[in-house]
């Protein structure tokens, strides 16, 4: 057993047959405890265990219904949030703040024509698709899909019926398309408009690299957005959503109502320790400058387009305040990638290769470990991806040359269906 742990570490052979090995195991037990014990139930809306069905997106269903009756604007009203979540799902329920943006009301609306049973169901084959969609596109690898859909952060975002999934597949196609069809990439990279806070590195990118076509086509893709939402819905709900901001940092960031330990940012971190908001503030500037510059440099660098996307995947959850642990999902596809990009090169480097095994294990951990140690793993996670895509992307000095490859551990070219993962 020694041994072969030990090959983990210096075998890219090894490492890939030990996570399909442990993928083939895992992948039918995610979709059985997600779909099965925590997807459906005898009782309406409730789950195997007695618990709501998808915590997380039972707002988002609530939300869709009352813009369907004409109360687009309901949703921003905490209390009245809180008392429609309580009165439809049970006093257990009343516990979520609404602060998404009157875009997401646009999917909530459509959701919301389905009883909840169905909708969620369905929220969860629509984001996961998309997902594998999107690694498939990534990856070109059967391997590597199913190696990714096997990691821990995909069964919380289909256990809660969170968004990380449909966020991860919508900023993974839109970089990988950002060459060949610009104007596709900058639409799809629009649509995460629903999550403000992760869709802003983008057009920056977009802008300091001098894509034209694309930053057109995602402002065009934006404001198009709103403008539908403003056409279904009115104005109201964009007038109750600014006048919530204010709200929304009380909330999430000054009071951590979801937790300090859920939070995975520079700023969450500090606060995790019992830091004052003036050094989180801080720490979360500094980390998000530090992102801003690494994802700039690998864009401005002529580095592959894998590299490229894995770096906006990589640093798009650094740069918000708040990352809950669900929306480290993005990491997931940017680790496939550099994995991807390493094999071109001749394999993983000692440092890659622990950060394949490390995520998954570290993932599965974060919650429990930030409560008990005051410790952010997800963003030291994070921070570690983005290093990793810089140092593989970046030319070096002539002092530091780059080292000529070895022989590759896994026979070149990979056919299709045959990933490194």
């Amino acid at each position: 057993m020694r041994r072969d742990l030990a090959g983990l570490l210096t075998s890219d052979v090894r490492l890939h047959a030990f996570a399909l090995r442990a993928a083939l195991a895992l992948v039918p037990l995610t979709l059985v405890i997600a779909f099965g014990l925590l997807g459906t139930g005898p009782v309406p809306a409730r789950n195997w265990l007695g618990e709501l069905l998808g915590y997380d997106f039972s707002q988002v269903w609530l939300a869709g219904r009352a813009a369907l009756e004409g109360r687009a604007a309901t949703p921003y009203d905490l209390q009245a949030h809180l008392a429609a979540q309580a009165a439809v799902f049970g006093a257990d329920a009343d516990r979520f703040a609404w602060h998404y943006p009157p875009v997401f009301l646009l999917p909530a609306a459509l959701l919301g024509l389905m009883p909840y049973g169905a909708a969620f169901p369905l929220w969860m084959l629509l984001t996961l698709g998309l997902f594998v969609l999107a690694l498939r596109q990534a990856t070109d690898s059967r391997d590597a899909v199913l190696i990714a859909c096997a990691h821990p952060l995909v069964l919380c975002n289909l256990a809660y019926g969170q968004n990380g999934l449909l966020t991860a597949g919508l900023l993974t196609l839109g970089a990988l398309l950002i060459d060949r069809r610009p104007v596709l990439a900058g639409v799809l990279l629009a649509c995460v408009a629903y999550k403000p806070q992760l869709a802003a590195l983008a057009p920056a990118l977009l802008l300091v690299t001098g894509r034209w076509r694309a930053l057109a086509a995602f402002a065009a893709g934006l404001t198009g957005l709103c403008a539908l939402s403003v056409l279904a819905f009115g104005l109201a709900p964009w007038q109750a959503f600014l006048g919530t901001l204010a709200e929304t940092n009380r909330l999430a960031l000054r009071e951590a109502w979801s937790g300090l330990d859920i939070n995975a940012s520079a700023f969450g971190a500090v606060r995790l320790l019992g830091g004052p908001l003036a050094a989180a503030w801080a720490a979360q500037v500094a980390v998000a400058l530090l992102a801003i510059g690494t994802a700039w440099r690998v864009w401005a660098s002529g580095a592959p387009l894998t590299l490229r996307a894995a770096a906006l995947l990589a640093a798009a959850p650094l740069v918000s305040p708040y990352v809950p642990l669900y929306d480290l999902a993005p990491l997931v596809p940017a680790s496939a990638l550099l994995a991807i990009e390493a094999h071109r090169r001749g394999g993983l480097n000692g440092a890659e290769r622990a950060l394949l095994i490390a995520s998954p294990l570290a993932s599965a951990a974060l919650r429990t470990v930030a409560g008990a140690t005051g410790l952010s793993l997800g963003l030291a996670l994070a921070l570690a991806t983005l290093g990793l895509v810089a140092a593989r992307a970046l030319p070096r000095t002539e002092r530091d040359p780059i080292p000529s490859p070895g022989p590759s551990p896994i026979p070149s070219p990979v056919p299709s269906g045959t990933g490194i993962l």
